[in-house]
């Protein structure tokens, strides 16, 4: 009996090493590392476009401060300060699961190679450091996009409908549409020079029918014209995160009235 109950207990610690072996000690979140990783490389209009992420556990560090190092067609171009993106999703790369993006001037005209190498000066520990560069990737020609407020109707319950298109001939990128995006591309409406609404990619277009060349987006305001004639006003307003064709086409009045039965 005595043999039966030591092999029990022998057999038990086993079993208990083993599970114990298996499982993972998650960190404090105090003590999560970040993981910054390169994302995409694309075209904004005729630029280039860099998004990162922090794919980690953990935020940056207060104060944090470091580069990527940039080469096109094999020629390093000025270092990148991650700390100044050009808008931020989810937070930006300081918090986990955030974006940065940085819109980076360059004439791509004809395809170009680039090659991006992140925190290349080890200011920040990360969790793994083997995906901080991206290499080879070829991009172009680059083409620019072109929102224009197409038409502003009164459907037949009298409320202002406004048409956008993206006339082309580039696309219109889509971390416009995240839902925690910075700053914001935003379709604004008035009526007699007072604004009545102002709504997000996200809510005008809810189906990224703008994303490609030629696409058009038809959002129902909500806003009632009644009575008399009213000027109504329309402007899409995305210069923060988007570079144009042409940007005098992004506002539209015209003159409205709806008699209701």
């Amino acid at each position: 009996m005595k043999k039966i109950s030591v092999w029990i207990f022998v057999s038990a610690f086993i079993l208990c090493l083993g599970i114990s072996c298996t499982q993972k000690e998650e960190k404090p979140e105090s003590e999560a590392l970040p993981d910054l990783s390169v994302q995409d490389v694309a075209c904004m209009g005729e630029d280039l476009y860099l998004t990162l992420e922090n794919q980690g556990q953990g935020s940056l560090p207060e104060s944090w401060t470091s580069l990527a190092s940039l080469y096109i067609n094999g020629t390093r171009q000025a270092d990148i300060i991650l700390g100044q993106p050009t808008s931020v999703t989810r937070g930006g790369i300081k918090k986990p699961g955030g974006m940065s993006h940085y819109l980076i001037p360059h004439d791509i005209s004809n395809p170009i190679r680039v090659d991006v190498y992140v925190d290349y000066n080890n200011k920040i520990e990360e969790s793994h450091e083997e995906n901080n560069a991206l290499e080879n990737i070829y991009i172009g020609p680059c083409l620019l996009p072109d929102l224009s407020i197409e038409e502003i109707y009164l459907n037949e319950e009298c409320e202002v409908v406004v048409v956008i298109e993206n006339k082309g001939p580039g696309r219109i990128p889509e971390n416009i549409w995240a839902l925690e995006q910075e700053p914001e591309c935003t379709l604004s409406i008035f009526v007699n020079e007072e604004k009545q609404v102002q709504v997000k990619a996200k809510d005008f277009d809810p189906r990224q029918d703008l994303h490609p060349t030629l696409g058009k987006a038809a959002f129902t305001s909500g806003v009632k014209i009644s009575g008399e004639e009213s000027t109504v006003a329309a402007t899409i307003d995305c210069s923060g995160i988007i570079k144009e064709q042409n940007e005098d086409n992004n506002t539209k009045s015209v003159m409205l009235s709806c008699k209701e039965s």
